[in-house]
């Protein structure tokens, strides 16, 4: 049993995975492959949604996950049933590697910045709650002739404020980095395009994964983050790199999630990265 038995008791219905847990067990040996994906992460590991299987819940220690590697919320996983936890209903898991990052295409490839995004504000939020998670966000604006998505994003990682280290730097102040990766490592073509309901639902899973948000930032982030979420016309991801694109000590965050969000009506883009230090 883990110290941590519930991704969520809120959202976890004990009663359902108890009643399903013999035909869990039925159709998921041990050493049946499955695939599913993480849905929350503890100090020890990750539960996850199995697909197909929607009263059955998996849990994969951090001992038990190839190269020790802990995925953030959202990844899909492939997984092998090592155990059945019969007090609490969780499939044990042992998380199998992944073919890794999808590269990113080389710098003489990428699109050019033809525009230069001019910065409007800053924005910072420390949940302070033992946690070390918190928000930055960077505001700019759009020129009046602003080109397509792709030369956007050149611009953004063209600009002085995008070399940040994100580990006690400021905004501009480590050219060479962006938080665990070598700056000349991330082109637009790393950035995928992603539903902005579903980077809200991943944003919001992130900041209370570990403790409630203390309420009295709640207004802070719905005003900054999800509100900015919900209007923008196109959102973008930064995949994960891998640690072969980690400068030389990149991967101190536990977590680095980063979005893009792109509102040609209000002609902004607002650069978010959610993390911990």
């Amino acid at each position: 049993m883990t110290e941590y038995p519930w991704p969520n008791p809120r959202d976890e219905n004990l009663h359902r995975l108890r009643a399903a847990w013999p035909a869990t067990v039925q159709a998921l040996p041990r050493g049946a492959r499955v695939t599913g994906t993480v849905i929350a992460r503890k100090p020890f590991g990750v539960f996850i949604r199995i697909d197909g299987m929607p009263d059955a819940l998996g849990y994969a220690e951090s001992t038990a996950i190839a190269r020790d590697v802990v995925p953030p919320i959202g990844t899909t996983v492939t997984g092998e049933v090592t155990w059945h936890a019969d007090l609490t209903y969780e499939v044990e898991l042992r998380l199998l590697a992944s073919k890794g990052p999808a590269p990113c295409i080389g710098a003489d490839e990428a699109p050019t910045a033809t525009a230069r995004l001019v910065h409007l504000a800053h924005a910072f939020t420390n949940f302070a709650n033992g946690t070390f998670q918190w928000v930055d966000l960077q505001h700019f604006r759009l020129p009046e002739t602003a080109g397509d998505d792709g030369a956007l994003l050149a611009s953004l990682i063209a600009h002085e404020r995008f070399g940040n280290n994100y580990a006690g730097g400021h905004p501009g102040g480590d050219p060479e980095r962006h938080g665990p990766y070598w700056r000349e490592r991330i082109t637009p073509a790393c950035y995928d395009p992603i539903d902005a309901h579903a980077a809200e639902r991943h944003l919001r899973a992130w900041a209370e994964q570990l403790a409630p948000l203390p309420e009295h930032l709640r207004p802070d982030l719905e005003a900054e983050a999800y509100r900015r979420l919900r209007t923008a016309d196109r959102v973008y991801k930064l995949r994960d790199l891998g640690p072969a694109a980690f400068h030389d000590w990149g991967g101190v965050h536990t977590e680095f999630h980063e979005l893009v969000l792109i509102d040609r009506m209000k002609r902004t883009l607002t650069l978010l990265v959610a993390t911990d230090d």
